[in-house]
């Protein structure tokens, strides 16, 4: 299929911010049409067509549309992986049982043994009950119309992978969601109680513990009762250490107070 949209056939000039997104969705919607070959000349012809031809959306649809997948999860550590590619990268997970061995898998599978030991760094027979699942070759493209992918990057490849999932581990991820969300929600609600105010991002989140442990090293006290001062100050560490000086001047007076520091009580 040849590229036939013109930059002149736009009509605007990519200065032309009233029009500029409706050009670039109609480039967009045009550019996942082509095959990824032609995508790649698109990249080409000007800015403004580089700029969407190389947008992880356009990418990701011309991709599923190449290899007829049903859904594609994640995202890739580079864009650039999806241009490059190949049958190659598909594999499905297997859990490893007491039983396997490698020429059981590749008759299985229809695989070799030696594709096996090659994508998963294998270097004997026996070194498969080493690991708990290991990567099969996908034998044809055609198992892959429909299915559901999903990025994965292997370390002891040192290699990015396409899995497909099945039925179970989308199940499974799923659920993992579910989960997250919840979480999430239920912490966003107790933030906002304690006056923070909405869900944290994973920075945020990381520099709150870093603040927790600082406090409660400078105040030797233990790291929930400094998140309780923290929280009470509305995350400002100036306020709570002031919070927590009037705790101490309220146990000074209190004659409990005094008895906890092991201070003996005046007659």
């Amino acid at each position: 299929m040849a590229c036939t949209i013109s930059a002149g056939e736009t009509g605007v000039s990519e200065q032309d911010n009233g029009n500029g997104d409706r050009v670039h969705l109609a480039l967009a919607l045009a550019f996942e049409t082509l095959r990824k070959e032609e995508l790649a000349r698109c990249r080409a012809v000007c800015k403004l067509w580089s700029d969407v031809a190389s947008s992880l959306e356009v990418r990701r649809a011309v991709f599923v549309r190449q290899w007829r997948l049903g859904g594609l999860l994640g995202e890739p550590r580079s864009p650039s992986f999806m241009d490059s590619a190949t049958l190659s990268h598909f594999v499905r997970r297997h859990p490893v049982c007491r039983t396997d061995t490698l020429p059981s898998l590749a008759v299985r599978h229809g695989c070799a043994v030696t594709a096996i030991k090659r994508l998963n760094n294998l270097i004997s027979d026996h070194s498969l009950h080493s690991r708990t699942a290991v990567f099969l070759p996908v034998g044809s493209a055609a198992e892959l119309t429909g299915a559901q992918a999903a990025f994965e990057y292997c370390g002891i490849a040192c290699r990015e992978l396409l899995v497909l999932l099945s039925p179970e581990e989308l199940e499974q991820r799923a659920a993992r969601q579910r989960a997250a969300q919840r979480a999430e929600g239920g912490c966003a609600e107790g933030e906002g109680e304690g006056g923070a105010g909405g869900g944290l991002s994973k920075a945020q989140a990381a520099l709150r513990a870093k603040l927790v442990a600082l406090l409660a090293r400078s105040l030797r006290l233990e790291p929930g009762a400094a998140r309780f001062y923290l929280e009470e100050a509305g995350w400002c560490a100036r306020q709570a250490v002031e919070l927590f000086e009037q705790d101490v001047r309220w146990e000074s007076v209190s004659p409990g107070g005094r008895r906890r520091r092991g201070v003996s009580l005046a007659p």
